[in-house]
């Protein structure tokens, strides 16, 4: 590997850090995904260079009023059908999922909005209030240097909680998806032992925590930590209290199909996270 494509993949390994490890991805405008690309690919970026890589055009204003909100891309049987691995979702499902996208968004702008005005910067609107709102939030270090000012990942950003008036609901919220965030891996490869999307899919896995740490490749705690956080779902049901049960002790983990393809539509239609 050559030096610069290490560089690359240590400022890549700190955006997942920051952005999903510490929960910042909750956080932000959408355009933010993409300024954080460009930082990521490049070593210290200027505005005016993620003005005109973010807006695709070499007009570094037209490239900072770039939109920092994608506009709602309406569900339709196909695209929700595609999201769910093939099941087809009914008119009322569509409409449903529609309506709840969209107020997920309206909700995420002006959550986004409160944010803003608590750290005293404009609300995000277009790509240039997005550069500022990340700074703000610690997610970026804007360094100043002969050539100009300079964003790169900032490897001590502050949990959301440390920097946002989050209500303590929401904070005990963030630690909790914090810890699902780390273990979802392995949550889906438990889900994936059901085969949700093949002809003879299982209603039932009778298994123990050492053969399923096994079965997944992983170490027992992450095991125990995935049907800790399976049991906690609301399409599936452990027969054993997972904290508890002994690593050798048999239980079954059941899955109900029925609320299985509602809820996965909820997190298809993006109003709920996935565990």
């Amino acid at each position: 590997m050559t030096e610069e494509a290490d560089s690359e993949a240590l400022r890549g390994a700190a955006f997942r850090e920051v952005f999903d490890g510490l929960g910042w991805n909750r956080f932000v405008p959408h355009a933010a995904i993409e300024v954080l690309g460009i930082v990521v690919l490049l070593d210290g970026p200027t505005r005016e260079q993620v003005a005109r890589l973010v807006g695709r055009c070499v007009d570094v204003e037209a490239g900072l009023a770039t939109p920092a909100w994608d506009e709602f891309e309406p569900w339709t049987v196909a695209s929700l059908a595609g999201a769910l691995g093939g099941n087809t979702p009914t008119a009322a499902d569509v409409d449903r999922a529609n309506a709840e996208g969209r107020a997920w968004l309206d909700r995420s702008i002006a959550e986004v909005d409160r944010y803003a005005t608590a750290l005293g910067v404009p609300c995000p609107r277009t790509l240039d209030d997005v550069l500022d709102y990340l700074t703000a939030c610690t997610v970026l270090l804007a360094t100043t240097r002969h050539s100009g000012t300079h964003f790169e990942i900032n490897p001590w950003a502050m949990l959301p909680a440390e920097v946002l008036p989050l209500t303590a609901e929401q904070s005990a919220e963030e630690d909790a998806l914090r810890w699902i965030g780390l273990h979802r891996p392995v949550v889906r490869k438990l889900i994936a032992l059901f085969g949700p999307y093949t002809d003879r899919p299982l209603d039932v896995v009778r298994t123990n925590i050492t053969a399923l740490a096994r079965d997944l490749a992983v170490p027992r705690e992450s095991a125990r930590a995935a049907v800790t956080i399976l049991a906690e779902q609301p399409d599936f049901a452990v027969g054993a209290d997972p904290e508890r049960v002994p690593d050798v002790e048999e239980f079954d983990i059941r899955i109900d199909w029925a609320n299985f393809v509602e809820y996965r539509l909820d997190i298809a239609a993006g109003t709920i996270e996935s565990p």
